[in-house]
């Protein structure tokens, strides 16, 4: 539910509840060429699917055969947030990956105040693939979009699959307003200089180790590794966020498999806690409670609908299938052997 920019988050989030909102750190940025490829996970085939006036879609392709078993990143990734978790499936799945308009090498703005406009990026993009029948699988905010679907595609939906990404976001303004604010790391002008200094960063403020291929697809470098600010604006990202229309997840009639973050710790929640201080610590352990509360009260109501099945993942971020990948593909398996 939460998503990064190096590194500020929209202020009005999706239930952005496990990583932090940070303050701006980086000064004025330039744009720098683009990024290199992944060097520490499964390289896939990428295609560019245009569906629309000044709209092309990254695809990324890594392969096998099966049904296809297509991935969406959660807001502020692109799709090769997968580039080490998605591989291992090719064994039984034709895999793929979309990445969001306006994200990574994905042209084209984010609509204002428009699911319907997401969604019908993911079915035209089906469709330029020849592919009918999927399986979704998606992270974070992708489940509003993964939900629209199944209402609107029922015949296409084979199964959903939320990596922490089945919440009940009808209240959002709401309940970002009960929010506690969430206490902001120590960030030196050091942690931004290069590649290697911010993928650093990444890992000490999100809690996990994304790939190298993500990092360079939302993140500008130029020759030298010396970062030059990030792809998308977060005027752009906040507009995914603003729309009034949520998915309704009681409309669902696909078999789908809710995987949920749990938090146990206060590190779960920020993963730099020990850093912070007194203040700091306080308002790590309030927001904690904050997320506790609110995964209780959304899993419980998924959990009342007839076609989900549910998995907990304990001592975990937002970012499960990172964290405790294992885990979250034999959830999966277990799902889709099912099916």
């Amino acid at each position: 539910m939460v998503q990064h920019t190096i590194m500020k988050r929209p202020a009005r989030a999706f239930l952005f509840l496990f990583l932090p909102a940070l303050a701006t750190i980086m000064g004025a940025c330039v744009h720098g060429p683009n990024p290199r490829p992944a060097r520490d996970s499964q390289v896939p085939a990428t295609r560019m699917i245009p569906i629309g006036r000044g709209v092309k879609l990254e695809v990324l392709d890594w392969g096998g055969r099966g049904r296809p078993l297509v991935f969406l990143a959660g807001l502020g990734n692109s799709a090769h947030v997968f580039d080490s978790f998605a591989p291992p499936f090719t064994d039984r799945f034709h895999v793929v990956g979309i990445t969001r308009r306006g994200f990574g090498a994905s042209a084209g703005a984010p609509p204002p105040d428009n699911l319907d406009t997401l969604v019908a990026d993911i079915a035209a993009t089906l469709d330029s693939l020849g592919l009918g029948q999927v399986v979704l699988v998606g992270h974070s905010i992708a489940g509003e979009e993964m939900t629209r679907f199944a209402e609107l595609h029922d015949a296409r939906c084979a199964g959903l699959v939320y990596l922490d990404a089945a919440y009940d976001r009808s209240g959002m303004d709401t309940l970002a307003s009960k929010q506690p604010s969430t206490p902001s790391p120590t960030i030196r002008a050091g942690d931004t200089a290069t590649f290697a200094t911010v993928r650093a960063l990444y890992a000490r403020v999100m809690g996990v180790e994304e790939p190298e291929s993500d990092i360079r697809a939302i993140e500008k470098f130029d020759a030298a590794d010396r970062y030059h600010g990030s792809v998308t604006s977060n005027s752009l990202k906040a507009r995914i966020t603003s729309g009034k229309q949520v998915a309704r997840y009681d409309r669902v009639r696909c078999p789908a498999l809710a995987v949920y973050a749990v938090a146990d710790s206060v590190a779960d929640v920020v993963p730099y806690y020990r850093e912070l201080d007194v203040a700091g610590r306080a308002q790590a352990e309030s927001l904690l409670t904050f997320v506790q509360a609110v995964v209780a009260d959304s899993r419980a109501l998924v959990a009342r609908l007839r076609p989900y099945q549910i998995v907990d993942v304990h001592g975990s971020n937002h970012y499960v299938f990172l964290q405790h990948p294992r885990e979250v593909t034999a959830a999966m398996r277990t799902f889709l052997g099912a099916r």
